[in-house]
């Protein structure tokens, strides 16, 4: 029996009490031309082949009465591929906007808890002849990079390649338990939380002078709690936007390689001077830089479960320095502090909070958290969170069709109405933007904006 780990189970509990939507999305843009009569039955056949090596995509969760525990996975016995696929056609002319409009619509639409929680879409109808497959699955069974890896078994080398037989799926049983038993094991679980509770106790104050002792030095992280409030952190709706764009890969190497940096430095600073030049064109910019949290995978190469495992840096993003050059210096500088305090924090951290606490605890602050309006009124300690996701070097092909583009879509968090998630794939970086339309108007103009930052940063390389 396999149950969810604490952050995992976070995430559940956030989107059962907040109702906003923690699931991650993958939009595969495909040129099927070379592979006859390509449809949604060639996907289907596709994806039904595959699942054998996709054993958890075959599970759904079952929750610990009274929420006393972590829901544990368990084998779904009435698993039906055609619940989790589905099929659209984009309006015409089939364009990027009319793309970016269903997948908003998707994006909205939580997953439904009695079934696996994963669906796909198969959308037709994009301009050029392409077609679209969507992958849609929550953040409790994937974090990033274990969802790039899911490109290793659904995604092939060439368009005609084989797998070979894979164990049953029956090898890795997870049959559906008696409440009796998960009773039995969630006061077990409680039963081992005081010395656990102790543990994490020792770790948050050993954690504090960590941190005291990295506030103190010359090139600092950002202070706990000191974000300034953006136009776009308040409280969430239920509707969602989205836009994406593609960057060269080239142009990112080459401005990395030029000003000494990291390649994850210049994508910040891309999204860094696109939110600039979109607040500074409504008059909203923050005279403090805005923080954004950076997750730092802990994954080891040979980890294949899914799953997050992830720790997260807050990092400025310079928005108070109006140089692009300057801003990617200072977020170069500002990175390798935050990742000196996150190495640090996690060098002994083994148990967190979400490891102790019992999932009904989670859902009941958060309700709290609802309504009191603390979305509006605490001090943040972030502005958005900004992944950046290493994918594959080489040209993937799904079902045979080529993929052109692999966009990634992040989901929103507390108080934050704007993600940006990049994929590196093949000779470009794919951008996806997911914003609450509440709380940010214009999704395209950041998008937009990117580009035009990359365009500027390189254009500085041959000006220094």
């Amino acid at each position: 029996m396999k149950r969810l780990s604490g952050m995992d189970a976070m995430f559940l509990s956030m989107e059962g009490a907040t109702a906003w939507p923690q699931h991650t999305l993958g939009l595969m843009i495909l040129d099927p031309g070379s592979v006859p009569g390509f449809g949604f039955d060639t996907l289907r056949s596709h994806v039904q082949s595959r699942l054998k090596y996709l054993p958890q995509f075959r599970r759904r969760i079952q929750e610990v009465p009274f929420r006393l525990d972590k829901p544990v996975w368990v084998d779904d016995p009435d698993f039906r591929l055609d619940a989790h696929l589905h099929r659209a056609a984009l309006p015409s002319p089939g364009g990027p906007a009319e793309l970016a409009e269903i997948i908003g619509v998707i994006l909205a639409r939580p997953l439904d808890r009695r079934l696996p929680l994963w669906e796909g879409w198969y959308l037709e109808g994009l301009e050029g002849g392409r077609v679209a497959f969507v992958a849609k699955t929550h953040h409790a069974m994937v974090d990033g990079v274990s969802g790039a890896g899911l490109s290793d078994v659904l995604c092939d080398l060439t368009p005609d390649a084989s797998r070979p037989a894979a164990e049953s799926v029956d090898s890795h049983a997870a049959p559906r338990r008696s409440s009796v038993e998960l009773l039995a094991r969630g006061a077990l679980s409680a039963a081992v939380s005081p010395p656990k509770l102790a543990q994490y106790l020792r770790q948050t104050v050993s954690g504090a002078v960590t941190t005291i002792s990295h506030l103190r030095r010359p090139e600092p992280p950002p202070r706990p709690l000191s974000a300034p409030r953006a136009s776009f952190n308040g409280a969430l709706g239920p509707r969602r936007k989205f836009a994406y764009c593609s960057l060269a890969l080239d142009d990112v190497k080459h401005v990395k390689n030029h000003f000494g940096v990291k390649v994850n430095d210049v994508i910040l600073a891309v999204v860094a001077g696109a939110i600039r030049d979109y607040l500074v064109k409504r008059d909203a910019l923050p005279q403090r830089p805005l923080l954004a949290t950076v997750p730092m995978s802990t994954r080891s190469p040979e980890d294949l479960e899914l799953g997050n495992l992830v720790h997260p840096m807050v990092a400025s993003l310079a928005t108070d320095v109006g140089d692009p050059v300057a801003r990617l210096t200072a977020i170069h500088r500002g990175m390798n502090s935050a990742k000196k305090l996150a190495e640090a924090l996690t060098t002994n951290q083994t148990v967190g909070l979400t490891d102790i606490a019992p999932p009904m605890l989670f859902g009941a602050l958060l309700r709290a958290y609802q309504a009191a309006n603390l979305e509006q009124r605490m001090p943040l300690n972030t502005n958005l969170i900004v992944s950046n996701v290493p994918g594959p070097p080489s040209q993937l092909f799904l079902a045979g069709a080529r993929i052109e583009h692999i966009v990634p879509v992040g989901p929103l968090a507390v108080g934050m109405g704007m993600n940006v998630t990049v994929f590196s794939y093949g000779d470009h970086v794919d951008v996806g933007v997911q914003v609450d339309p509440e709380l940010v108007d214009d999704a395209w103009e950041l998008v937009s904006h990117a580009a035009e930052e990359l365009d500027r940063l390189v254009a500085a390389t041959a000006e220094v």
